[in-house]
């Protein structure tokens, strides 16, 4: 008996081992390829264009992608969706929040693009208005934002900044620019920028507090230094949600806003050709089809490593898993030598059975569902300590690790499948170790054995 609670034991640790490796493995791959690289999209970009948008900033042609080039992805096979973005393509600064922290936080560089409304509007609440603004202006005439009134809600968009020594440019009312940040950027804030200047992190009720902070946006004049054409001015943007379509690292403003201030600033070219074309999947299955499709249209394609942290993933989560699965099976070489002198020592009951009248099936039978509750209940007590162990390192990362972007609530997902699959595996293991013992106990010969010979 004592052989039978080591095997179980064994079987016990390896399956535990098992689900708990499958399960962070499921977690991390929530979080990586949930959040941060989803594996159903890919980035289109112009060639060199991360260099071209550099150059671009200094007076060189944008390279971008055409009207053409973005519908020809929306026909390709295995695309669900091709979405442009066009990025602004000149320097801008900003300053805010005021209100909510209680001084301006602000950016020497704040990367921007535009999208089509329809691409974030389902992540926005209802009524809420994510257009240009320019149609419902009033375009009244003013020097300065209490010419416009508090009430309206627009702000006085000057034509220039006021220079020292000179008067205040006039200008016209206006409502600020909507703008959209990506739940990347608030992770962002929260694990790296708020700790490091003393600022409240932006929880659930922090954000819908946050909607409608306005930041002021200087255009034209950064820390790169100016556009090459266009006057630089401060306009208004305000906040009106968080969506994941968003850009990671900067604001997201309507489309039509985006090609009225390139134009503006960089020209006909900046205002006609998009940065990127967002690419949805029908199934990550594609992404081999879809990127030879791309670099067929002279384009590239930016995946952000999510084949490579795809691959590392599963090559450490199989590694773990065939250590696990040693593990179970050592277990199971146990639990067969452990029927095997269970079947020595029990030879006298087993004939009584024959002699009473149970046949070899019945025998073979009774031996394998013994072994199956021995690999049900050794299973059920490895995927128990599995989620105390997962229990257990949620709490200490809850507790000792610091918040850092991205830092999930739980870092074990136990998937229903995964678990029953280890389980019937455990079984299995145990079954399959019992059967050469079940089947030589089968053939006692019934006399032999309650007479003490051996059968």
């Amino acid at each position: 008996m004592r052989t039978f609670w080591v095997a179980a034991l064994g079987i016990a640790a390896g399956v535990a081992t098992l689900t708990f490796f499958l399960a962070l493995a499921s977690g991390m791959r929530a979080v990586v390829f949930g959040k941060i690289l989803p594996l159903d999209q890919v980035e289109v970009i112009p060639p060199e264009s991360s260099v071209g948008s550099v150059f671009s900033m200094l007076g060189a042609r944008p390279p971008g992608i055409d009207e053409a080039q973005a519908q020809a992805l929306r026909r390709a096979d295995g695309v669900r969706l091709a979405l442009p973005r066009l990025r602004l393509a000149f320097p801008t600064s900003g300053r805010g929040g005021r209100a909510m922290f209680g001084r301006d936080v602000g950016a020497g560089e704040i990367p921007a693009d535009g999208v089509d409304p329809s691409m974030v509007r389902a992540d926005l609440r209802a009524g809420t208005a994510f257009d240009d603004p320019s149609a419902r202006a009033s375009h009244r005439a003013c020097a300065t934002d209490a010419d416009c009134g508090v009430a309206s809600g627009e702000y006085c968009d000057l034509v220039a900044l006021p220079q020292s020594g000179q008067p205040r440019p006039a200008g016209e009312c206006s409502p600020p620019i909507p703008a959209v940040v990506s739940p990347y950027l608030v992770e962002v804030f929260n694990g790296a920028i708020a700790p490091a200047h003393g600022l409240p992190r932006l929880g659930e009720m922090l954000l819908r507090q946050a909607e409608g902070l306005i930041l002021e946006w200087d255009l034209g004049r950064a820390g790169l230094g100016a556009a090459r054409q266009g006057t630089p001015r401060r306009v208004h943007a305000k906040l009106v949600g968080v969506s994941p379509r968003a850009m990671d690292l900067g604001v997201t403003i309507p489309m039509s806003v985006a090609r009225r201030l390139n134009r503006e600033y960089a020209g006909e070219d900046a205002a006609t050709r998009y940065s990127s074309v967002v690419v949805y999947l029908r199934d990550p299955s594609w992404m081999t089809e879809v990127a030879a499709r791309v670099r067929a249209e002279g384009l590239e394609v930016r995946t952000r490593g999510a084949e490579q942290m795809g691959l590392l993933a599963t090559a450490v989560t199989v590694i773990l898993s065939l250590a696990s699965v040693v593990t179970v099976l050592v277990a199971a070489l146990n639990i067969a030598h452990g029927f095997a002198a269970m079947i020595s020592e029990r030879q006298g009951e087993l004939g009584l059975l024959r002699a009473l009248g149970a046949t070899r099936r019945d025998v073979r039978w009774l031996l394998v569902l013994e072994a199956a509750a021995i690999g049900a209940g050794a299973a059920s007590l490895g995927v128990g300590l599995a989620r105390l162990g997962g229990w257990a390192c949620d709490l200490v990362a809850r507790t000792r690790l610091p918040d850092f972007p991205f830092k999930p609530d739980t870092w074990f997902v136990f998937g229903w499948r995964s678990v029953l699959g280890v389980l019937l595996f455990g079984v299995a293991a145990c079954v399959l170790a019992a059967l050469r013992p079940a089947w030589r106990a089968a053939k006692i010969d019934p006399a032999a054995a309650l007479s003490g010979g051996v059968g």
